[in-house]
């Protein structure tokens, strides 16, 4: 009997270690589908109210080069183009630390820095989501999604200041 044990494991063992593997390469004309590859069909799905600058706060933002940036980014999410979360780690980090610190002085109010902060938050996320290769195509949509809703109310909060700011009220004697 442990002759009939020691002679079959010695068999298996034989037959599992082939020296040639046979791989056999079927062409039928399909090309694999990334499925977690994000396209402009993707993104344009995303459902979000986009609010944009005002021409008055357009003025007050021209100088606001980390701002400008940032929607620069955030505008080439849509196509899709990463490149502004992904080349350069240390650029992304001091532009997003100089959009904190460079608010100008026309705009520079606690509601307005509490925009900027969830914008920094929602673009740190994103970038380590899109820095992960186990995130899921559903990760990346929700991340793009509160990037474009945290940029939209942002702009939201510049407009409403600006507007604030540019009311003349008359009071009465």
């Amino acid at each position: 009997m442990k002759f009939f044990n020691f002679l079959l494991v010695i068999t298996l063992l034989f037959s599992s270690c082939k020296k040639e593997s046979e791989v056999a390469v079927i062409d039928d004309g399909f090309t694999a589908i990334d499925t977690l590859l994000l396209t402009k069909k993707d993104i344009k799905k995303i459902t979000y109210q986009d609010i944009a600058i005002d021409a008055k706060a357009n003025a007050v933002i021209s100088n606001w080069q980390a701002y400008l940036d940032v929607a620069n980014g955030i505008q080439n999410l849509s196509t899709p183009d990463f490149t502004f979360f992904n080349a350069d780690v240390d650029l992304f980090n001091s532009t997003i630390k100089d959009l904190e610190e460079t608010i100008p002085e026309a705009i520079n109010t606690q509601a307005i820095k509490a925009r900027v902060l969830v914008l920094k938050t929602m673009l740190l996320k994103f970038q380590e989501i899109e820095a992960l290769k186990s995130s899921t195509k559903k990760e990346k949509l929700l991340a793009i999604r509160q990037v474009f809703f945290a940029q939209s109310n942002l702009n939201l909060q510049i407009n409403k200041k600006i507007e604030k700011d540019n009311q003349t009220i008359v009071k009465p004697f």
